[in-house]
């Protein structure tokens, strides 16, 4: 089921690593704002057009909500550094890379990849890893102003990954417990996992600090699978989240079609008489 009337503060950002893949890379921040959006994320800034990202910030104004710590090859063996300790030095090398890419772009948040499990490593040591590079990397972040997120990901698609489960994520934010570390979760991967989703947001709201969105079970934009979007909306707006939810899914449509059921009043955040964005949380 397709999103419906909007809660009050929220916004899409679109995901250009994902969405409009009929337009080179460089068009497509661009198209976005053209098309009423205000808000954009991406990937992995090895696989990006950043110069014309900086265009399009310079032109329309375009917000950078979130990208992911570079990981330039990604597969069975490289999903990210958090867990493995023969990358710390690799991990502390791409955080300042994304601190300081964070900073060029103003962008608000950079999410995590946690790696894999380690077949010659003791799980709970890789657990103890990566609350430690956490406990690192938050303080950097909070000097650049940045929120990290860490994600849960489904290990169908992607075997392996170290944090598959929500319970463990939870705990690891929980655990390193620092204002700019957030969960970052997304409405395929719960499903995936088999989570009710309104209850997933509710019950974890003061750890979550990026949501996006896909559908089930084809990972499709909203209205193409079974998610119920309008419940997931309400349950958002309940938890008190009030910031652009990222739009990461397979575009069944061809071009902007894809995101033709986004009303207008969500592709730009709102602003109060203050001048504040009613839904900036930091």
């Amino acid at each position: 089921m397709r999103p419906t009337s909007p809660p009050s503060g929220l916004a899409y950002a679109p995901n250009i690593s994902w969405l409009l893949p009929e337009l080179p890379a460089g068009e497509r921040p661009r198209a976005l704002a053209e098309a009423g959006f205000r808000g954009i994320e991406f990937g992995f800034p090895s696989s990006i057009d950043l110069e014309s990202v900086e265009e399009a910030r310079q032109e329309y104004g375009l917000e950078v909500v979130l990208f992911n710590q570079d990981v330039p090859v990604w597969d069975r063996w490289n999903r990210g550094y958090l867990s493995d300790p023969k990358r710390r030095d690799e991990f502390r090398r791409r955080l300042d890379e994304a601190m300081a890419l964070a900073s060029r772009l103003e962008a608000k948040k950079v999410m995590l990849p946690a790696g894999v499990e380690l077949p010659d490593v003791n799980r709970q040591s890789q657990h103890e890893l990566v609350v430690e590079n956490l406990r690192y990397a938050a303080p950097l972040a909070a000097q650049a102003n940045v929120m990290l997120t860490l994600e849960v990901i489904n290990s169908i698609d992607h075997p392996g990954y170290f944090l598959d489960t929500l319970d463990e994520a939870v705990g690891v934010v929980r655990e390193v417990d620092h204002p700019n570390l957030r969960l970052q979760l997304d409405t395929y991967h719960l499903r995936m996992l088999g989570k009710d989703l309104p209850q997933a947001f509710q019950q974890n709201a003061p750890w979550v600090g990026h949501i996006q969105f896909g559908d089930f079970p084809k990972r499709c934009q909203p209205g193409t699978g079974s998610i119920d979007f309008p419940a997931v909306l309400q349950s958002i707006k309940a938890a008190g989240y009030r910031d652009y939810i990222g739009l990461e899914f397979i575009p069944k449509d061809e071009g902007l079609q894809a995101l033709a059921w986004v009303p207008d009043e969500m592709r730009a955040r709102r602003v109060d008489p203050t001048g504040a964005h009613t839904n900036d949380r930091r």
